[in-house]
């Protein structure tokens, strides 16, 4: 089987909203690598070291699609419930002058938009948990953990907005998809 084959199959799942949330899953935890190279990009060699603790949460997003397999609403949970993690430790670690709060949308975004009959209440609070943090004062984080100038800050938010709108922009496409699969024909 080829990867790219091997990847879809990976990402597969009869239920459409989990099948999406595998393909999010391995987009995310496939830019794990990815994101450090970015950083070092903007900001210079000097985090290059500093920059790999970003990548923590990338086994957990490519493990979506097998938990996803043995239970849709668990791996469609873990999805929502590690993005916000992942992001919320992101700000941590590069502070909240860098705009990673703006990663919480897509965040608060696929929990709503995931969840089935009977999981309201689950996704509802996963989609509270980052509304919150975004809601709340920056200070609330603390001083980053990796210190940055604040041009290279700066230089990292105008990214993360960028980022942010590609994000929402997958998934609304992703959805929209999904919606225009299951759409009911009109008469016109």
């Amino acid at each position: 089987m080829r990867p790219l084959a091997a990847l879809r199959a990976y990402a597969a799942h009869p239920d459409p909203a989990t099948a999406i949330a595998n393909q999010i899953a391995l987009m995310l935890g496939s830019n794990g690598p990815i994101y450090p190279l970015y950083l070092i990009a903007i900001v210079g060699r000097s985090i290059m070291l500093p920059s790999l603790l970003t990548c923590f949460a990338m086994p957990f997003f490519l493990a979506v699609p097998a938990i996803a397999r043995r239970q849709a609403f668990a791996g469609r949970l873990t999805l929502v419930i590690v993005g916000t993690l992942n992001t919320l430790w992101c700000i941590k670690l590069l502070g909240p002058a860098t705009g990673l709060t703006l990663i919480l949308l897509p965040c608060i975004l696929v929990a709503l938009l995931l969840y089935r009959a009977g999981e309201r209440a689950w996704f509802l609070l996963t989609a509270i948990v980052p509304t919150a943090f975004m809601a709340l004062p920056p200070s609330i984080f603390g001083a980053p953990l990796i210190t940055l100038r604040p041009l290279d800050a700066r230089h990292l938010a105008a990214f993360h907005r960028y980022t942010a709108a590609v994000l929402t922009l997958f998934l609304v496409w992703q959805f929209a998809s999904l919606l225009r699969a299951v759409a009911v024909p009109t008469r016109d």
